[in-house]
């Protein structure tokens, strides 16, 4: 056995057998100073993890238990934040010692024997008699002379299942013995211990000052886990997708095939969507400490590999229907059995069923990891068929729905449908409902409905919108009845920190008591007349104040590298508005933070949005880090903070050339006092083999304007109760104050053409007239805030923009030029 004694400055002696011996716990050995160490029993329970005992020789067992799943602890040697996969036990816990000279220190450490392990029917039936004949007389393992017998592999496992011995019971694994405490790690035991196993460390030792003794027990327990294999949705890397409601995996129904007495052969996939979170928790080891058999020994590990057995026809299965043998598999090394796929052939049926008859059959199997087994069940109803027939489904309203948090989901218009002749079906009389074409439905597919939830980012969190659509379906020679496809789609709430209940992150019920937010009261309050939107907001009677936001009211792990995210939240401050800082403290580590901010400027005293936007997330963010955040606030009023991630897709660009690789203007135009060029220096990709371009634009001193006109931008995708970002890279080359101050204005806005109605943002390029840098502009539709100008950032919150002329216009600073590229303009969820 490879036993792990990392850093043991203990004098251990190690035994095979640790009698009772004749000390009790608390018993002094040896008294030769005045103040011995002490053992207060008290101290010993941690609720939930550690409870005390007394043995049946009167001595006190301390005992803590572990799931093997367990991974994350407070590390209490350096006190940091971030959580560690191991418990340490600190062997000196309760103990105190008057003589403050003293020095503690553990001694004497020995290991608890747990017995024999009766399998070993050969020595230990002659050596332990006393223990094992009596589980080899349950089992019915001896002769009639009272001797065990010869056992068999399968017998001998039945003596450990009955014995229930420790899978170990040793220093080994997860359990590393230091100078004066016991480490735990739980998960390592996870490819050894299944449902109902254990590994047990069982130690007697002393602690001493070096004059007198305390005698000491522990024991740790790790219970075996094991999941059953389960079938769910996965994603296309295999990983499980989640409800965004629940957090749960999404199961997957038992195949149910239905098929023509007049079809060829069919084959499929009867355990899609099979998934063994074991088997996946083995391989994230492997993963981390190289093969398994560099760590473990074989007699303690068994991979678990997939496998599907006990396939069982229907009684009366007519020859040629079905034959196990020609079914298909799917193996690999690391899971087993990953697809099985069976054929199907229903010509048999073809003289026994007419039009209307339906034959249902149930095949039964078992799926099984090697230690558990799931009854799994794939039902086909092969339907009888005259020698000319329609089209037919069951279900002639089709109902989907779809969240708007959700991916964009392709709707198949023949899914559910059959031809009982096998001839080819074409879609026809489509006919959408109103409201249901536009921005986000792409019936470029004539056999598919494709819905992508940006574009139907204004319903508010709850309300439903139904996108309907009718149809028939033909053979070329008989039309079905008409069938119509419903897709159901919810606004869902995009805020990470709306979690849970959505008023525990905000300020409507009159205090920051019960929310997640904390900071200093005696300057922060809650009031009404703070408020930007319903009945209350948060007032800060001093400017530099800090506001956090705690981990619980943030839903975590959805930000990570790559991801792009913004936070928003309103300010109407005393004097005109400065920068915005928000700080991401991982682990409510302020040591490992992370920190992203505007630039002050100046501005006014109305209520002002600030929006920090954060594109192609720094390595700092990880799925399993946890953070909370600080606000730094000026002195004022501030209200409806959010945190949203977003998606940008080019189906979703409302820009049709913003990339300018063709090296023409695609649609740009210069509009007032100013020039336009498309030049390769725009371009912000330097020295590359091919040619690419940007967009120069100068303007003389009346100033310009860039515009893309509303025949170039996409129509009917601006809708009121939405938010757009307007992304772009710029360069300033005439940028050229010596200071560094006065940076040029940025103005961006969305306008009616034929009105006065606008959206816009303003702020400032970086003071620099080399770098560029990419900007995103927000253009929200429903805004009443202003901007540092004192304009309103929308015209009219009320708007109708679905149903305008939409331009998108750049203001070009007079005497200034820009250079533009990669410009995007998409919706984000608010």
């Amino acid at each position: 056995m490879k036993f792990k004694y990392k850093n043991l400055l203990v004098p251990a002696v190690i035994t095979a057998l640790y009698g009772c011996g004749s000390g009790t716990d608390n018993e002094i050995v040896r008294v030769e100073n005045n103040s011995p160490p002490v053992l207060d029993p008290t101290a010993l329970v941690v609720e939930g993890l550690s409870s005390t005992y007394l043995n049946d020789n009167e001595q006190l067992e301390w005992e803590f238990r572990f799931k093997e799943s367990e991974d994350k602890f407070p590390d209490l040697l350096t006190s940091s934040s971030d959580p560690v996969d191991f418990f340490d036990i600190d062997l000196l816990t309760g103990i105190s010692d008057a003589d403050n000279a003293s020095v503690l220190r553990v001694e004497k450490v020995q290991f608890v024997w747990q017995g024999p392990d009766c399998s070993l029917t050969a020595t230990n039936s002659v050596n332990y008699p006393e223990i094992c004949n009596p589980i080899y007389e349950a089992l019915g393992f001896l002769d009639e002379e009272g001797n065990v017998i010869n056992t068999t592999p399968a017998q001998d496992l039945e003596i450990r299942e009955l014995q229930n011995l420790p899978v170990t019971n040793g220093i080994i694994y997860g359990f590393e013995l230091f100078e004066n405490f016991l480490r735990v790690t739980p998960t390592e035991f996870e490819p050894i211990l299944v449902t109902g196993e254990t590994s047990q460390l069982h130690m007697a030792y002393v602690v001493t000052d070096g004059e007198t003794e305390v005698a000491r027990r522990l024991k740790v327990i790790i219970d075996g886990e094991d999941e059953a294999p389960q079938f769910i949705q996965l994603d296309s890397n295999g990983d499980p997708i989640l409800d965004p409601d629940t957090g749960e995996s999404m199961p997957i129904d038992q195949v149910m095939m239905p098929i023509s007495e007049k079809s060829s052969p069919i084959t499929f996939n009867i355990i899609e969507g099979i998934f063994d979170q074991d088997i996946e928790d083995v391989q994230d080891l492997i993963l981390n400490i190289g093969a398994l058999e560099n760590t473990y020994q074989p007699i303690h590990y068994q991979i678990e590999r997939l496998n599907v057995i006990g396939m069982t026809p229907p009684e009366g299965l007519p020859a040629g229907v079905f034959n196990d043998s020609n079914s298909t598999r799917v193996w690999t090394e690391e899971r087993g059995i990953i697809e099985y796929n069976v054929t199907v052939d229903p010509s048999p049926y073809a003289d026994l069923l007419e039009r209307g008859d339906n034959v249902e059959l149930e095949f039964k199997f078992q799926v099984t990891d090697g230690t558990n087994f799931v009854d799994r069940s794939f039902f086909v109803t092969i339907k009888g068929a005259d020698l000319f027939n329609p089209p037919e489904f069951e279900e002639p309203v089709l109902t989907q729905s779809l969240q708007t948090s959700g991916e964009a989901v392709t709707f198949n218009l023949k899914e559910g449908v059959l031809d009982l002749d096998g001839d080819p079906i074409e879609i026809i009389d489509f006919t959408p409902a109103e409201g249901s074409t536009g921005f986000g439905v792409d019936l470029s597919n004539p056999n598919a409905v494709r819905v992508d939830p940006y574009g139907f980012l204004n319903l508010a969190p709850g309300e439903e919108k139904v996108l309907s659509y009718t149809y028939r379906l033909t053979d070329g020679g008989l039309t079905s009845d008409e069938r119509e496809l419903r897709v159901v789609l919810t606004g869902a709430n995009p805020n990470l920190f709306h979690v849970g209940n959505p008023d525990s992150n905000g300020f409507e019920g009159g205090s920051l008591d019960g929310t997640a937010f904390s900071g200093d009261t005696s300057i922060l309050s809650v009031t009404s007349e703070a408020a930007y939107s319903g009945e209350y907001g948060l007032n800060n009677a001093q400017g530099g104040t800090f506001l956090e936001l705690e981990q619980e009211g943030i839903e975590q792990g959805k930000i990570e590298e790559g991801d792009d995210y913004y936070i928003n939240f309103f300010a109407k401050q005393s004097a005109a508005w400065g920068g915005a800082r928000v700080t991401f403290n991982k682990n409510a580590d302020a040591a490992d933070s992370f920190q992203i901010e505007t630039s002050p400027t100046r501005g006014t005293a109305d209520w002002f949005e600030h929006t920090l936007t954060y594109v192609n997330a720094d390595e700092f963010f990880q799925t399993d880090s946890i953070f909370d955040l600080t606000f730094r606030l000026d002195q004022g009023s501030f209200d409806d903070f959010s945190m949203v991630k977003y998606e940008y897709t080019r189906a979703r660009d409302l820009v049709s050339e913003g990339q300018f690789s063709q090296g023409v203007a695609g649609g740009w135009q210069v509009i007032g006092d100013g020039t336009l060029a498309v030049t390769e220096e725009a371009n912000r990709v330097q020295n590359v083999d091919d040619l690419q371009y940007g967009l120069e634009v100068t303007a003389g001193p009346e100033g310009a304007q860039l515009i893309l006109d509303s025949s170039q931008l996409l129509q009917g995708a601006v809708k009121p109760g939405m938010r757009y970002i307007v992304q772009f890279d710029l360069r300033n080359p005439s940028y050229s104050d010596p200071a560094g101050a006065n940076p040029s204005v940025i103005n961006v806005r969305i306008v009616d053409e034929n009105g006065s109605a606008y959206v816009r943002k303003a702020g400032f390029a970086e003071a620099s007239a080399t770098a560029w840098n990419t900007y995103a502009y927000h253009l929200n539709t429903v805004s009443v805030a202003t901007d540092w100008q004192g304009t309103p950032y929308a015209y009219d919150p009320e708007f109708d923009w679905e149903n305008a002329d939409v331009q998108l216009q750049f203001d070009i600073p007079a005497g200034q030029t820009f250079q533009l590229d990669n410009i995007r303009m998409f919706p984000v969820p608010q």
